[in-house]
């Protein structure tokens, strides 16, 4: 997820850093995509699937990001601002998952959001009973985007190529990244079962017009 922080140059990257003490969200910075700076972890055990905001809200840095509680809790999307992209609070719960529905388990973001007239588009992924891993879409208030506007009620990809449904791990459709072409389309960059990587495209208006509202 590319940003600008203040202080340090650069565009920058968050990453999952995984070690014996856990699953835990870091920051990177890089001039060039070849050279990289390391920042440290941003977001402390057990957290992951945080997506950065491509420009800042109310004069601060914004991102939604995943904590991962054992105890008490679920899997929830989570939203924070920060003034510096290192130092993150203000947290606000977005989305958990529904139960009976493709992403009644758990859920995380993956892409950044995209900036579209009707509000914030992120897509991201939801976990059924049987640890099937689906693509949806939330649409969020372009400045409360804490706060869900419309949300799929059907995935927008599902496991259904054999690349998909065999692999590492079957069954999977994991969203990594997008990139928007001419105002329109969509490019969405998932992992595929684990071990491949796709694209697949779409219309931004036809996915906001397939969202329902919450």
């Amino acid at each position: 997820s590319p940003g600008r922080g203040d202080g340090i140059e650069g565009d920058f990257i968050n990453y999952t850093a995984v070690s014996d003490l856990g699953i835990a969200t870091a920051l990177a910075s890089t001039n060039s995509f070849q050279d990289i700076q390391k920042h440290g972890i941003i977001f402390a055990p057990s957290n992951r699937d945080v997506t950065l905001f491509p420009e800042k809200i109310h004069g601060q840095y914004a991102a939604f990001h995943r904590p991962m509680p054992v105890a008490i809790g679920g899997q929830n999307i989570w939203y924070a601002t920060s003034p510096d992209l290192l130092h993150w609070g203000s947290h606000k719960v977005v989305a958990s998952p529904r139960p009976d529905f493709w992403d009644g388990q758990k859920i995380g973001g993956g892409a950044p959001p995209i900036l579209t007239a009707d509000g914030w588009l992120s897509i991201y992924h939801g976990v059924d009973t049987k640890e099937r891993y689906a693509l949806g879409a939330l649409l969020t208030d372009i400045h409360e985007p804490w706060k869900v506007l419309r949300r799929s009620k059907t995935p927008l990809l599902e496991p259904e190529a054999p690349y998909e449904k065999e692999g590492l791990f079957p069954n999977v459709c994991f969203t990594c990244g997008a990139v928007v072409k001419n105002n329109e389309e969509l490019w969405l960059y998932y992992g595929a079962a684990d071990k491949s990587l796709a694209v697949a495209t779409a219309s931004i208006q036809d996915i906001l017009e397939s969202l329902e509202p919450v």
